[in-house]
């Protein structure tokens, strides 16, 4: 061998700086994709609650004022009955009061400008809980509602599954490099 070749053998060390530096820009690049959820600062956006069955969900928002909050019902037989709401405001809830029910596809919107606490139900299924706050505050806090997660919940277990994997992976070479002995020649015990 002269001086400028390698014979290509990989060192216990650089094996392990190898599989450490994967598993960290693994583990980065999953961080990095949750960033920035999509929610905004101010009002004037749209958050979204989910009519599901017995439940709404987020049962609880807080927006900025100028926010409009859609309601898409994914359950059927619901409907929105205004509880309380801040002095002055024109919150009806949905056409029909207390009676009238909707079906899975329908939507109801409606623009919060005053500041305070907005409280309504579901009231076939008030009994079993069905109920939701608004909370309107101004300095733009804007939680819950629309914005789907920046990576789906499916894909968030799979990266966790996938860097708990890695990480295993990483250990079990570590012992085996550290701890696994050498052998000698195949057949030299026999």
């Amino acid at each position: 061998m002269t001086d400028g070749e390698t014979t290509g053998s990989v060192t216990r060390r650089g094996f392990m700086l190898g599989t450490a530096g994967a598993a960290a820009t693994g583990a980065v690049g999953g961080v990095s994709a949750q960033e920035g959820g999509g929610e905004s600062g101010g009002g004037g956006g749209t958050k979204t609650v989910k009519v599901v069955d017995n439940e709404f969900d987020p049962a609880e928002i807080t927006v900025a004022p100028g926010t409009t909050v859609k309601w898409v019902w994914e359950g059927s037989g619901h409907n929105i009955v205004v509880q309380s709401q801040p002095e002055g405001s024109n919150w009806e809830g949905t056409k029909g009061g207390e009676s009238k029910l909707y079906d899975k596809g329908h939507t109801h919107e409606h623009t919060f400008e005053a500041t305070g606490s907005y409280e309504y139900y579901c009231s076939p299924h008030k009994a079993m809980g069905m109920t939701g706050t608004v909370t309107v505050q101004k300095g733009g806090a804007s939680s819950g509602g629309s914005s789907e997660p920046a990576v789906p919940k499916g894909a968030k277990t799979l990266g966790v599954a996938t860097s708990g994997a890695l990480m295993t992976t990483l250990g079990l070479a570590y012992f085996f490099m550290k701890f696994g002995g050498d052998y000698g020649e195949f057949g030299e015990y026999e």
